[in-house]
């Protein structure tokens, strides 16, 4: 057992590996956009922008994800909302077209992997500033 790492990095490797399955699964919608887009000339091409520029998003910020970093955590927390704003509004236009709610699939890779991630990421940053503020002389003795 590696007793060298920090409290909070196996939480922040979990986010890690989480936000690199949502951004395969944004990269997969990203050429299912594309390839709709390419069928269908109109509203396909900005479901392809968003998605891609969402897939980018959370693959850079999950390589540059420490949680001393403010920046690569808001850019997470704000794409992980649109991901769930999107949600929202799928389904709601799918319960008035069709009268049927999305699949549990959907509801998943939408909903509850984004909350895991902002779950999961909040509790990585408490623990990194509960350990930090506790003992500030072993949090600097700490090795990086």
């Amino acid at each position: 057992m590696d007793m060298s790492r920090r409290q909070g990095d196996e939480l922040r490797e979990v986010v890690r590996v989480v936000l690199l399955v949502q951004g395969a699964i944004l990269v997969a919608t990203t050429i299912e956009a594309l390839i709709w887009s390419i069928a269908f000339a109109g509203a396909a091409g900005p479901s392809f922008v968003m998605s891609a520029t969402m897939a980018a998003t959370l693959l850079v910020a999950r390589a540059r994800l420490r949680v001393d970093r403010r920046w690569s955590r808001r850019l997470v927390y704000i794409v992980e909302g649109l991901l769930m704003g999107t949600l929202a509004i799928d389904t709601a236009l799918a319960v008035a077209i069709t009268g049927a709610v999305p699949p549990p699939v959907a509801v998943l890779t939408r909903f509850v992997l984004p909350l895991s991630v902002i779950a999961l990421l909040r509790r990585a940053v408490r623990v990194s500033a509960a350990r930090n503020s506790a003992d500030p002389v072993a949090a600097l003795e700490a090795p990086a």
